[in-house]
């Protein structure tokens, strides 16, 4: 998970410390990841750099406890160095994750019952303020926007990028490529996040929409909706 040093203003909670939550051996625990050992049953995350840390231990750990994690990405998220493949990690481990083209912030809410988040810098490793939030109808408010972001964006995951196609139509690749494509990434980031020429990402994309029967990127994700090759937000 990312570290970023919190100062909050007059009248915001620092997490409290929990007895009760387990610290992982060896691990320098940060205030936002003892605030993350807190969660019993839920986190919802708004993912974008820039980053203090790309360690993304102590989400897997509580992914292994069963705690759910629902991720947007932001775009510049997945494009980050080295991001798909800790991306792909927590995929493997339960996440449940989509992508959007912007976020607003930095921003973490546990169990519903306290958030953490900071305002995005533009320049990377230049992390922003955070504060927490405990209750009231700024908590409320951001649970909502969080909703909102979530049923609009693409999903990421492969396995939930594909839901009803037909037997045949497209294979894992293929779906990997499709939802990396309609998640707004470049080519140059999906070849790079894939291991392949960035050619042969355009030959792909090109297989992909001449099977659809379709001239532009736009019109594939249009066909790929409608029939049923990937789930439609919202």
């Amino acid at each position: 998970m990312r570290q970023m040093p919190a100062a909050r203003p007059a009248g915001a909670r620092p997490p409290e410390p929990s007895a009760e939550a387990p610290r992982p051996p060896g691990r320098v625990m940060s205030p936002r990841d003892s605030l993350l050992l807190r969660a019993r049953h839920e986190v919802l995350h708004f993912d974008v750099p820039p980053y203090l840390s790309v360690d993304n231990g102590t989400q897997l750990d509580q992914l292994a406890r069963g705690v759910v994690y629902r991720t947007v990405y932001g775009q510049r998220a997945v494009e980050y160095p080295g991001a798909l493949v800790r991306i792909d990690q927590c995929l493997e481990a339960g996440e449940k994750a989509r992508v959007t083209a912007r976020l607003p912030m930095k921003m973490m809410i546990v169990d519903r019952e306290r958030a953490v988040l900071a305002v995005a810098a533009d320049v990377a490793l230049r992390p922003g303020t955070a504060v927490v939030i405990t209750h009231g109808p700024l908590l409320d408010g951001l649970i909502e926007l969080f909703e909102r972001v979530w049923a609009e964006s693409v999903p990421l995951d492969p396995a939930g990028a594909v839901v009803d196609a037909q037997e045949g139509e497209l294979n894992p690749e293929e779906a990997r490529l499709l939802a990396l494509l309609l998640s707004g990434l470049t080519d140059d980031a999906v070849a790079r996040h894939l291991g392949i020429a960035r050619r042969t990402v355009v030959r792909r994309a090109r297989s992909l929409m001449d099977r659809a029967g379709v001239a532009t990127r736009m019109q594939l994700g249009w066909h790929a909706a409608r029939r049923g090759w990937i789930e439609v937000p919202g």
